[in-house]
C-alpha cells in the first residue's frame, strides 16, 4: 500500500505543478485520472483486507468519482464561463485530493497493523 500511495502522491503533486501553467495542468489531469482509476481498483482487490474506516474512504472516493462522471455526460459542460472551469478543474483536483488522502489513510492504518507489510 505504501507503493500505491507514493505513485498516487507523486502524480498528484506532478499535476499541481504543472497547473503553474494551466493548460498542462488541465492536461496532466487525464493521466492522473487514469492513474487514480487503476489505484482505486487496485485497492478494491484487496477489499477483504482494508478496515471499516478504510472501506468507508474507499467507498466515497467511488461515490465522487462516478457521481462526477454521470455528470459530466449528462451536464456536458462548455469551459466558456467560471462554471465550466470549477466542472472542468476545481472539482476533479478536489476528487484527487480526498483520494490521496485515502490512500495515505490506508497506508497509514496497514503500517500500524502490519508494520512489517511495508
Amino acid at each position: 500500500m505504501k507503493t500505491t500511495h507514493n505513485i498516487n502522491k507523486w502524480s498528484f503533486i506532478i499535476t499541481l505543478l504543472l497547473y503553474l501553467t494551466v493548460y498542462l495542468g488541465l492536461l496532466a489531469q487525464i493521466p492522473l485520472g487514469f492513474i487514480q482509476f487503476i489505484l482505486a481498483l487496485s485497492i478494491l482487490s484487496r477489499w477483504k483486507e482494508l478496515n471499516p474506516l478504510s472501506k468507508k474512504l474507499i467507498s466515497i472516493y467511488w461515490f465522487l468519482f462516478i457521481s462526477y462522471w454521470l455528470a459530466f455526460y449528462l451536464l456536458n459542460q462548455s469551459f466558456e464561463n467560471t462554471y465550466g472551469l470549477i466542472f472542468y478543474a476545481v472539482i476533479p483536483m478536489g476528487i484527487a485530493s480526498y483520494f490521496v488522502y485515502t490512500t495515505y489513510q490506508i497506508k497509514k492504518e496497514i503500517h500500524e497493523l502490519k508494520p512489517d507489510y511495508i
